[in-house]
């Protein structure tokens, strides 16, 4: 499609490229995913390892090692294709919109996942039990709400579907997208079984599907990241409260 003269991604819906070099993109991204799950399978024996540790520095560990290949792949993918990161990502730019459907996503995504398999709670229960099991669980907390939104947004939505949107625009707008979306939530939900290992819970795996398509679309029809990270944070958030309830 073009307008103006120039084509309209499927990474953005502003005129132009979100990524114009979308194969160098997500090159770094393969790597980026490769190194993310090569730390996935090595954690348990980080954790054997740091047995002895204290809780709260295991868990801030664990937050940087798992967030650190994500990130870095973004910030190497701009780098490397002297895109500025904001634009690129479709970090920059918010309207009241993406806050609203945001919200609408977050919601139903949980809602759907409480239906299937309610969650637990009751963790609360032992945060007056243990001072470092207090800390470490505020760092899981902290990290569950805000630092994986953001660092698992900008890897999957913002680098990795806008540049496959970008590199497949040939087919067509919708048709890069919807492939980009699909890619994108397989990758996304694919990294989170692994971290369960052998069994999956059907919540986890229904969770990131509906996360997955979720802030893929938002981010698709926007051509901005910020309502797929309000939906993010916002199932993230539900869920931990109702774990601490």
């Amino acid at each position: 499609m073009v307008n103006n003269g120039a084509e309209v991604s499927a990474g953005s819906t502003i005129g132009g490229r979100a990524w114009r070099h979308p194969w160098v993109a997500l090159a770094v991204a393969a790597v980026g995913a490769l190194l993310a799950a090569a730390v996935i399978l090595w954690l348990p024996s980080l954790h054997f390892a740091l047995s002895g540790w204290p809780l709260v520095v295991v868990a801030l560990v664990d937050l940087l090692l798992l967030s650190a290949p994500l990130l870095g792949a973004v910030i190497v993918a701009a780098r490397v294709t002297q895109e500025r990161f904001a634009a690129a990502t479709g970090l920059r730019g918010f309207s009241w919109i993406d806050l609203v459907a945001g919200l609408g996503v977050g919601l139903i995504a949980r809602a759907l996942v409480e239906l299937v398999t309610p969650s637990a709670g009751g963790l609360g229960g032992g945060l007056v039990m243990d001072s470092g099991f207090v800390a470490a669980t505020i760092v899981g907390l902290v990290g569950a709400v805000l630092v994986t939104p953001l660092v698992e947004e900008l890897f999957f939505r913002g680098l990795l579907q806008r540049a496959l949107g970008d590199a497949l625009a040939g087919a067509g707008r919708w048709v890069a997208g919807a492939v980009a979306v699909l890619f994108s939530t397989a990758l996304f939900a694919g990294l989170h079984a692994l971290a369960a290992g052998a069994f999956v819970p059907t919540g986890l795996l229904l969770g990131t599907l509906a996360v997955g398509l979720g802030c893929g679309v938002l981010t698709l029809l926007s051509g901005r990241l910020a309502g797929a990270l309000v939906a993010h944070v916002t199932f993230n958030a539900i869920g931990a409260a109702l774990l601490i309830w």
